[in-house]
């Protein structure tokens, strides 16, 4: 093998490491951040039990925001699952805004919410 090919081989091998490296750390901070902020809501709720008679108005809260600037957003995971089957829509990067924030609103007023979707 040339020294040249070689070299160009492993710049590639480097370069990928690098980018991996980089979105690895940066979604693990994204997740552990969640983690954080979901356990902190879930605590405050647990500690303010009248917070669940709020549930119908923080449901009503998300339902609006997704209204009103999700788009096709409202979709949720079922965009997701689309566009891995189909393909011809994109994500908009809205929507991980407002299902963060839909996760935690249903989650400080004690509404059952997974985080698998967030995530």
């Amino acid at each position: 093998m040339e020294r040249s090919h070689f070299l160009a081989l492993w710049g590639t091998f480097i370069k990928w490491i690098v980018l991996g490296g980089s979105v690895g750390i940066l979604s693990g901070s994204a997740s552990a951040i969640f983690l954080k902020t979901l356990d902190a809501v879930t605590e405050v709720r647990l500690n303010h039990a009248w917070l669940l008679y709020l549930l119908p108005l923080g449901g009503a809260l998300v339902s609006f925001l997704y209204m009103r600037y999700g788009k096709n957003s409202a979709k949720g995971n079922n965009l997701i699952l689309e566009q891995i089957q189909q393909g011809n829509e994109t994500i908009p990067l809205r929507m991980a805004p407002l299902v963060l924030f839909g996760t935690l609103v249903t989650h400080l007023f004690g509404g059952s919410a997974g985080r698998e979707g967030t995530a």
